[in-house]
């Protein structure tokens, strides 16, 4: 697939982030982002104002989204916007986008507080693909080798022969439900995680609550008709080992200063984006999940929520009964 343009919507971390990996393969490039100044830098001086860590994207194109167009139908829209402001930011680009344009979401999360899928919020299956996995913005600015998964339900070579990189290797899925599922639930996982740590429960409770969540995640996907196998790829497990243990994530280190003694409400007012949070809440809530034995998630939506502390959360755990451990 020849792209003439790779669109990149959102310039935050991650955004930028592949925006330095397509470029450094010599692919074309245009980062959108809100504000007219932070454009400009990028496109004169490949500058991102936004993210003080990002390197100098060399040959990058600024725009901002209120002049967003792609009008070949060889480019690719790259969405790396919060998961909850996709379907609005999406519905102000639809106008001006080729009918034959590829779109691709690289976020994490339900596009509502009633569990939507991304891919029914925006426009369909079968034209959106799902880039997700283990990533952090940090190792792809450092030119560290990163594997990813691409979901589609079609024909995906043209997509992966374009988007893959020397450094960035990426692997085809046709379950772009599940893929999705696993995105936005390894983020609550990683909270439960996080506070496990910040409580000091140590590497052995962190390793359960890792193994039962990845459970979880696989009930959910066979609730919203995906496959649950694709949790023991890199959408799965392999992000779910990535944002667990480390606090380079931000859901884990959300769940840290929960676990360290912090109120959910006054972390979040520092303006931090912790995808798990309404993610947890939107699962819950979701009418495919009512039947569904969830323990940890649903734990955490109450813990950020502030219906119950991280000590709670810990005896509600630790109080069920015996199950399988396959199950």
């Amino acid at each position: 697939m020849s792209a003439s343009t790779i669109h990149i919507i959102g310039a935050g971390a991650f955004g930028s982030a592949l925006a330095h990996v397509w470029l450094q393969s010599g692919l074309a490039v245009r980062l959108w982002c809100r504000q007219a100044a932070q454009a400009e830098a990028l496109s004169h001086h490949g500058i991102n104002t936004a993210v003080p860590d990002c390197p100098v994207l060399t040959g990058v194109n600024g725009g901002q989204l209120d002049h967003f167009q792609a009008t070949s139908p060889a480019d690719i829209v790259v969405l790396a916007v919060k998961a909850q402001a996709q379907t609005a930011v999406f519905q102000n680009l639809a106008p001006s986008l080729h009918p034959n344009c590829a779109i691709v979401t690289a976020s994490k999360g339900f596009a509502d507080e009633q569990g939507a899928l991304l891919s029914e919020a925006l426009m369909g299956e079968p034209r959106l693909a799902v880039l997700s996995g283990p990533s952090f913005a940090a190792d792809l600015f450092a030119n560290r080798p990163t594997a990813l998964t691409l979901a589609t339900t079609g024909d995906a070579d043209p997509l992966l022969s374009t988007l893959s990189t020397p450094l960035l290797r990426l692997y085809h899925s046709d379950d772009p439900r599940g893929v999705q599922v696993c995105g936005a639930l390894k983020n609550v996982i990683a909270i439960a995680c996080g506070c496990a740590d910040g409580m000091r429960l140590g590497a052995s409770a962190r390793s359960a609550l890792m193994t039962r969540g990845l459970r979880e995640i696989e009930r959910v996907i066979r609730a919203y008709d995906g496959d649950p196998r694709t949790a023991a790829g890199l959408a799965g497990i392999g992000d779910l080992a990535l944002t667990c243990q480390d606090r380079q994530s931000r859901n884990h280190r959300f769940g840290f200063e929960l676990g360290q003694g912090a109120r959910a409400s006054a972390v979040l007012a520092q303006g931090t984006t912790v995808e798990g949070v309404r993610a947890a809440q939107s699962v819950v809530a979701a009418n495919r999940t009512q039947a569904l034995d969830l323990p940890i998630v649903s734990a955490v939506a109450a813990l950020v929520s502030e219906r119950i502390t991280p000590q709670q959360l810990l005896n509600e755990l630790l109080a069920r009964s015996h199950a399988s451990d396959v199950g």
